[in-house]
Formats: structure tokens, sequence, C-alpha cells
């Protein structure tokens, strides 16, 4: 029989403290009337929980076939080694599950749009300014990590222009030291944040400490762009229609096999 069925989107973040910061949540409404069947959210470390999420979609029988979409920035320990135990551990070894936003196809391309849009609105030259990466960081770093380096390359490559550093919400180095890596006049910030959080709302101004006198622009946190949903929408049908025609042509496959006689 065909693979058939609706699919379901399942939307994780890391969770936030916030009483009304919810980035999960707001990209599901976002997905959901361009999405043919079920969307739903879950955070690691706040409500409504992963596990719990998980067994209320079970008990709906929407995990048939399931799309997971990791609102994260970055491929670490949630992302690689906790977000797969819980899905084995519900027995959903078969859930699709997408990289994280930075991973996605077409991420770099939408940043780089995004950069030459409020360059030319600033009316400023990209050899004049210095691109600050915001990633949330940890608190052990004492210099960028690969990935983050590997980030700021690939934005390098794209717009070689621009002076791109790394500073950290948390670890080093450090968004409060920003003044001392500057070595452009105009300076831009890019939160590889979720928005809504803590970080995105509290301790990334406070780490800024901008004022008047600073040449510089704030871009909103990445996970409440409006170029994101057409992103994430795209790859999770891209890999819905890639699994439904690898199951499809294996059921083809397994029934012309045990329609042909042996011999």
């Amino acid at each position: 029989m065909p693979y058939r069925g609706k699919t379901t989107l399942l939307i994780v973040a890391h969770g936030t403290s916030v009483a009304d910061g919810d980035p999960a949540g707001m990209l599901a409404r976002q997905l959901r009337p361009h999405w043919n069947g079920p969307v739903t959210h879950a955070y690691m470390r706040s409500d409504p929980g992963l596990r719990s999420v998980l067994g209320k979609m079970m008990q709906a029988g929407q995990t048939a076939r399931l799309v997971v979409v990791p609102l994260f920035f970055s491929a670490g320990y949630l992302v690689n080694d906790e977000l797969p135990a819980i899905l084995n551990e519900a027995g959903l070894r078969h859930a699709m599950v997408l990289p994280p936003v930075t991973g996605l196809h077409g991420f770099i391309p939408m940043v780089a749009d995004c950069l030459a849009t409020t360059l030319a609105a600033r009316n400023w030259q990209a050899g004049e300014t210095t691109l600050f990466l915001v990633p949330h960081g940890l608190k052990s770093l004492k210099e960028p990590s690969d990935e983050q380096i590997w980030q700021a390359q690939r934005i390098a490559n794209v717009v070689p222009e621009l002076s791109v550093k790394i500073a950290n919400v948390e670890g080093q180095p450090s968004l409060a030291d920003w003044r001392s890596m500057a070595d452009r006049p105009h300076s831009m910030f890019l939160p590889l944040l979720a928005g809504g959080g803590v970080h995105a709302r509290t301790d990334v101004p406070e780490m800024m400490a901008l004022t008047e006198a600073d040449e510089a622009v704030v871009l909103s946190p990445i996970g409440i762009w409006p170029e994101l949903p057409p992103l994430i929408l795209d790859q999770a049908q891209k890999r819905t229609r890639h699994a439904v025609v690898l199951a499809n042509f294996t059921t083809a496959d397994k029934f012309v096999s045990q329609s042909v006689p042996a011999g």
C-alpha cells in the first residue's frame, strides 16, 4: 500500500522563563495555515514540555509521520543528543529531524539578503561595517567554537567586505566587549536567538549598552524573522516528499518481489 496520510510538524525550542515568551508557539501559528497536517510545538526546558507533547500526539495518532523542526541556532547537545534520545524513548526513531536553523539550506542567502537591505537602508558600505554574530554561547567557552567560526566564515564568503566577529551572550568572546573588537566605523548585531526570551529581551541590550554616539544597528533575533517560516516550510515539505517517494518505492519494490514466482 502506498505511503499516505498527513504529516505532523513539530517545532521544538529550548524554552524561556519569560511569561509571554513563546517563539516556538509563534512559529507554529505562522506555519499552521500553510501545512497540510497538524502543527504543534514543544520546549526542552519549559512548558509545554517535549515528552508531554509527544505523549499527547501519540494518543491522538499524530506521530505515524513526523517532521521535527529544531528552533535552535547551533548543533549542540540538545539537538545532537537529548532530542534524538527523547524521540527514541518515545518509540519515534522514524521521525524526520531537520537541521537547526543555521544548518537549513537557504539560511545564508536569507541572512545575506537582510544584511544587504540593512546596509542600503543606512547608506553604509560593507567595507566600513563590522557584523557581530551574537549566539547564545556557553559559559565554558574561552574562544569561538568551531561551529561559530564556520558560521562566520559562511557569511564572510557571501559578503566578503564585511568584518565578521563572534560576540557570545555566554562565554568568550563576550558581547560585552564588542567595542574592543569593532574594527570598522559601523556595527551591526545579529542575534542568533529564537527571540522572546530573557537573552533577547534583556541580556543582549544590557551587554551592548549602546549610546546615541554609536553607529550601530541591532537586527531582530533570527527566530522571529518573517523570512524564516517560508524557509522552514520549504525544507519540511521537501523532506516529507522525499520520505513519501522513498516509502512508496520501497512498498512497490516489495510488491513486485512478492509477485514474481521463484525459479
